[in-house]
């Protein structure tokens, strides 16, 4: 992936520095205390952006990097292909969400990230990773925390495939996606966009595009949810979660003690 991607791709004016990591610190202070001059101390040590189309690459399975993506604009997803060219969604990328992090201890991915909508990145480099964690030790765990994060998630989602089935398959993925977008203020009267096509579900959870559609069927006659033209609407999320069984520990998203 060509450092230099991005600005010279599109003609996109530079977002503010603030503007790039501002989802993602309204996640950090979703569990933990962060203050301002942490905040300040982050934003010094972001580089430049990248802008990717919807169908890129952002990072290839196996690629060596140098510095961590962290997603402000659009849409990405974790993914394996096997040798057949079948695709397994591992997990939906969002805004603020570090796409990457785990790439700075391992300087390489086992699968690739590729954009579902036109992405824009701001990159955060592994030997600023290294200075920031120096200087101010408290990183490391805060963003050790976030890879853990993302480790909780992928089990949930084994769990999803391994034990539930349906509607409740289908359902305990909105609710996740729900309260992920609802901390970075992409929830409003119980909707958020979804920019997913039939066959993406059905690649993240396991369907045929014609089982993604009864299950979507079945809890829009239930009355607990609805997905339409790329948006989600839960009126009684409460219902929703009774109904798959959604618990949402795994994504930690209460305060820590420290």
């Amino acid at each position: 992936m060509a450092d230099g991607i991005g600005l010279a791709r599109a003609a996109i004016e530079p977002a503010l520095p603030e503007e790039r990591v501002a989802k993602f610190i309204r996640t950090l202070r979703q569990r933990f205390s962060f203050s301002d001059e942490e905040q300040q101390q982050l934003i010094s040590r972001m580089g430049g952006e990248a802008f990717f189309h919807k169908g890129d690459t952002l990072v290839d399975e196996g690629e060596w990097i140098e510095y961590s993506s962290l997603l402000f604009s659009g849409y990405a997803c974790r993914e394996k292909i096997d040798r057949e060219g079948n695709r397994q969604i591992v997990e939906i990328q969002i805004p603020g969400d570090f796409v990457d992090l785990h790439s700075y201890p391992m300087e390489q991915l086992d699968h690739a990230i590729t954009a579902l909508t036109d992405c824009r990145i701001v990159k955060l480099y592994h030997k600023e990773i290294d200075d920031l964690i120096d200087k101010h030790p408290r990183f490391a765990r805060l963003l050790w925390f976030s890879t853990i994060v993302d480790t909780s998630i992928h089990r949930e989602w084994i769990l999803n495939l391994g034990s539930r089935a349906g509607s409740q398959r289908m359902g305990h993925f909105l609710c996740e996606m729900y309260c992920r977008m609802e901390v970075v203020g992409l929830v409003e009267d119980g909707r958020y966009d979804l920019p997913l096509t039939q066959k993406d579900l059905g690649e993240a959870l396991g369907f045929t595009p014609i089982h993604v559609n009864r299950t979507l069927k079945k809890l829009r006659s239930l009355g607990l949810a609805d997905f339409r033209n790329q948006k989600v609407t839960i009126d009684d999320f409460d219902a929703l979660a009774d109904h798959c069984g959604f618990d949402a520990s795994y994504l930690y998203l209460t305060p820590r003690k420290k």
